[in-house]
């Protein structure tokens, strides 16, 4: 009996001792910094503004996490000129900008040390902006040192090395994929990023501690996958005589001021981006055939720009975009994120920093979305409720969403107890702001049709050129800009209800 008690006595010490030790050693949020691009420091339709900043997807984590003085480069409202909606007419608009910065006097780098448009040439090089006034330069200030360097000299004690996918995702805003030019090649990003990693670990003691991620797939978001390739008709796809889909008329590596290959139809598996319906809106890659066939009649507004293709190259002299990645360009954007994602989980996870899977998540919140109390939110243009109006940053919902895979990913690698974020607050408030969004409305899912339509009036030539300036891309180009006067710019889209085929 004696044996017995004693033998259960112990395995009681023992079973006390296993409970209070964690199987993982537990997160230290003390200081949690974070950098990154425009995902990261809350960008919401368009632009860079407090209410959406406050629901950054690494504000919302500080706020869950404890993390103490967790403080952003904040702007208030008007912010850089939001995009928004007024009715579901539709009418769209776009707030004034206004930059006025509420914290700039802090005397010490910013906690979150995200800035839309960086790549990641840019963290580890750029010490300034291009002006005091604007974002780079509000957020790096006067203090003489890269978005890393600042990051790091706060000495955090976890970190989250956000998403830096500008080195491929702006060939996507500009619908041109040309490497070595708007795609950056592996081996410069992969320098670029030990750096980064490099940086930041020294500044922990030589172990990384926190959480890298790594870049969903741009060639699947909202702003390339919304307008079909396709010429439709009262929501039917238009067929040849040859019983195929009509696509519509494009010319590789032609702008609006230059042409390039010969006009033909655009491949089947080729995308078009948003800006390609204020195009679609005034006959741009439309043949006159069709609008022929479709009753169109002879002052039909398109008929001034029908067989004239869409411009698939960027023009930097008007400041607009491309608008159709064909399928090389594809391919090589897939193939260099992939590589690119690599690069991160090699060099991260060398680093001691965990990985979490941001291409997987986003992949899975556009096949499945996600439920809430019986509401289903996914990644589809205006209805599904995670992406903005600009079709590439998210909402507040969708900010908190991540959030959310986050904590749930940290409690599942460091062992901590991270409450879940409450997403009650951003289903039926829109954010955390009181009062909740600023605008909006809702109401059932738009045809394709109506979605060409609203994205025509969004992305107007004005919209896209406020847009791209967030997203700087080099060219190499030496076309001389012709007179203004000679300048194709395309006419402001309709405000009516546009139909490819009348």
């Amino acid at each position: 009996m004696k044996t017995m008690k004693t033998t259960l006595f112990l395995a009681l010490v023992l079973a006390v001792a296993v409970s209070a030790s964690p199987a993982t050693a537990q997160a230290d949020f003390s200081k949690f910094v974070a950098v990154g691009a425009s995902v990261d420091m809350g960008v919401l339709d368009g632009c860079i503004v407090k209410y959406g900043q406050i629901d950054s997807w690494n504000a919302i984590f500080a706020r869950q996490a404890k993390a103490p003085a967790f403080e952003q480069p904040l702007l208030d409202t008007p912010g850089t000129g939001c995009m928004y909606l007024i009715s579901l007419a539709p009418q769209f608009g776009t707030r004034p900008a206004a930059i006025k910065p509420l914290n700039l006097t802090l005397p010490r780098p910013y906690d979150n040390m995200s800035i839309s448009g960086y790549t990641t040439s840019d963290a580890v090089n750029k010490k300034s902006g291009s002006s005091p006034t604007d974002i780079a330069g509000l957020i790096l200030r006067n203090l003489n040192a890269t978005q890393i360097e600042q990051a790091a000299s706060l000495k955090p004690t976890f970190v989250a090395i956000g998403v830096y996918g500008n080195d491929v995702l702006g060939a996507v805003l500009n619908g041109t994929a040309i490497d070595n030019v708007t795609v950056v090649p592996k081996a410069l990003y992969s320098a670029n990023y030990q750096k980064i990693v490099d940086t930041l670990k020294a500044s922990q003691g030589g172990t990384g501690k926190g959480v890298a991620h790594t870049i969903p797939d741009v060639t699947s978001i909202a702003f390339a996958t919304t307008v079909p390739p396709y010429i439709t008709s009262g929501g039917k796809v238009v067929v040849g005589p040859d019983g195929k889909p009509l696509t519509f008329l494009g010319s590789k590596g032609g702008n609006l001021i230059t042409p390039g290959a010969p006009m033909a139809p655009i491949p089947a598996d080729s995308l078009l981006t948003l800006p390609a319906a204020s195009f679609l809106a005034t006959g741009y890659g439309i043949p006159c055939a069709v609008l022929d066939a479709g009753g169109a009649p002879a002052n039909d507004p398109r008929r001034a720009n029908c067989n004239k293709p869409l411009p698939d190259s960027a023009t930097p002299q008007l400041g607009l975009p491309g608008v159709v990645l064909y399928p090389d360009e594809l391919s090589l954007l897939k193939s260099r994120t992939a590589e690119f994602n690599a690069e991160i989980q090699r060099i991260a996870t060398a680093a001691g920093y965990k990985v979490f899977d941001s291409a997987a998540l986003f992949a899975d919140l556009k096949t499945h979305g996600r439920e809430y109390a019986g509401i289903t939110v996914n990644t589809a243009f205006l209805s599904g409720g995670i992406t903005s109006y600009d079709g590439f940053h998210l909402t507040s919902l969708g900010y908190a969403i991540w959030a959310d895979e986050m904590v749930q990913f940290v409690n599942a690698n460091y062992g901590t107890s991270i409450p879940r974020v409450d997403m009650s607050t951003y289903l039926f408030n829109g954010n955390s702001s009181p009062g909740g969004y600023p605008v909006g409305a809702a109401g059932t899912t738009p045809s394709v049709e109506e979605t060409i339509e609203w994205a025509a009036e969004i992305f107007t030539p004005e919209n896209t050129q406020q847009l791209l300036s967030m997203f700087p891309v080099s060219f190499r180009s030496s076309m001389a800009a012709p007179a203004p006067e000679e300048l194709p710019v395309p006419a402001e889209p309709r405000s009516g209800r546009v139909k490819l085929i009348d």
